[in-house]
């Protein structure tokens, strides 16, 4: 339980943070931190749909040629075996779990207490380049900041941040290439940004950086390959896009092609040149097209039209290291999977349909370097996994031991 690791944990924040007074408006008092994080949201997601490209480009326990997909920034594998694990939250206690999976079986569980859903958030993370996923905790409605470094399913050290005013959002990144987890803060109302660099759960720098137009969004990539983080800036309203290419806090701003609002993105590498690619989806004309990025050069292809009632998400099929893209029917429950060469689909597979209600989340769960699929019945419990080979699915069911029921969610 994160509360029993704080007392002996609270130390004094690094003055490097003088640099960005304006941004820590809270002070800096560490006060103790009640058991409440993790999950503020009891809706199910995947683990690489939202993938924020920027984080280690050591390889590790898994086999994939692509850092990017299996960082431990990116998919939970909380004790770096290269297998992705799995992060449950019961909606109606707040208890949180971590399984440790093996393929289809729950290898170690562990609890990690009870929660306040409605005030934390969190970002997985690998603040210490251990290779296993670690944990920022958000509170947003005290501005609390809160690092656990995991061991497994157990909490190595619990680290108290300083208090960030409850305006600002966080976002996982490596701005400097070191390997390590940096923060980078965003207040949506008043276009301010800052980075904090982090050395573990030290921040060994904190800078205020430019001030952006409050109706940009910022998302973590790394459009240059350097294995720095960079940020790309996206106007909904208008269209417009740009981007900053990051050397830990130095930046240097370029615009990109803009894109019309009706258009909504996806990140991945197509081409596996640790380059972070966006996969455009326009869901009222059904119209699907890729950029593959080399810094600011793009290179723009179309792919095949699929209707509104299909939802896209991103993984690696055939181990490649290409980013795949797997797309799934909320009305029939059809489900296909397009193995992706930068903008070419090399192939098109339809695999067997399910039950539209069924959520699908992804990770590589018996580390053989391809991405499988999760199928979470929300309603029975029955969930199921497919062990994916390219485009072939093998299917086995969770053993009904290991069933949660319909309050437990799990991304």
């Amino acid at each position: 339980m994160f509360a029993n690791q704080n007392s002996s944990l609270a130390s004094t924040f690094d003055i490097s943070l003088k640099k960005s007074q304006s941004l820590v408006n809270y002070g800096n008092d560490l006060q103790k931190f009640d058991v409440s994080p993790l999950i503020s949201s009891s809706s199910s997601s995947s683990a690489l749909s939202t993938v924020p490209i920027p984080q280690s480009l050591v390889g590790g326990a898994n086999p994939n040629p692509n850092p990017y997909l299996t960082s431990a920034a990116v998919s939970p594998d909380f004790n770096a075996d290269g297998k992705a694990d799995k992060l449950w939250v019961n909606t109606q206690t707040g208890e949180i779990i971590v399984r440790l999976m093996d393929g289809t079986k729950v290898m170690e569980q562990g609890s990690l207490g009870q929660f306040d859903l409605a005030s934390w958030d969190y970002n997985i993370a690998d603040f210490n380049n251990d290779g296993k996923t670690d944990f920022l905790l958000r509170n947003k409605t005290t501005g609390e900041n809160n690092i656990a470094i995991m061991d497994g399913t157990k909490v190595a050290s619990f680290s108290p941040l300083d208090k960030v005013d409850p305006g600002w959002t966080s976002s996982i990144g490596d701005f400097d290439g070191d390997r390590k987890t940096d923060i980078f803060w965003h207040n949506a109302q008043t276009g301010e940004n800052a980075i904090w660099q982090m050395d573990g759960t030290t921040v060994v720098n904190a800078t205020v950086l430019d001030n952006t137009s409050a109706t940009l969004t910022p998302t973590i990539v790394d459009f240059d390959g350097n294995g720095k983080s960079d940020i790309f800036w996206r106007d909904e309203t208008t269209g417009e896009n740009k981007v900053w290419f990051m050397d830990g806090t130095q930046k240097s701003e370029f615009s990109l092609q803009s894109q019309d609002p009706g258009w909504s993105y996806t990140l991945g590498d197509f081409n596996g040149d640790l380059q972070t690619d966006i996969l455009w989806r326009n869901a009222q004309t059904g119209e699907n097209k890729i950029w593959t990025m080399n810094g600011i050069i793009v290179t723009e292809g179309a792919v095949s039209a699929l209707d509104s009632s299909w939802t896209s998400n991103i993984g690696d099929f055939n181990g490649d290291g290409k980013t795949d893209i797997f797309w799934h029917n909320q009305t029939t429950g059809e489900n296909t999977a397009w193995l992706m060469d930068g903008t070419t689909v090399t192939s098109e597979a339809f695999l067997p349909s399910n039950d539209p209600a069924l959520t699908p989340s992804f990770g590589d769960y018996n580390a053989d370097g391809k991405t499988d699929v999760y199928w979470r019945d929300q309603t029975t419990g029955a969930d199921k996994i497919w062990i994916m080979d390219g485009t072939k699915a093998t299917e086995t069911p969770i053993a009904a031991e290991e069933q949660l029921g319909p309050e437990w969610y799990t991304t």
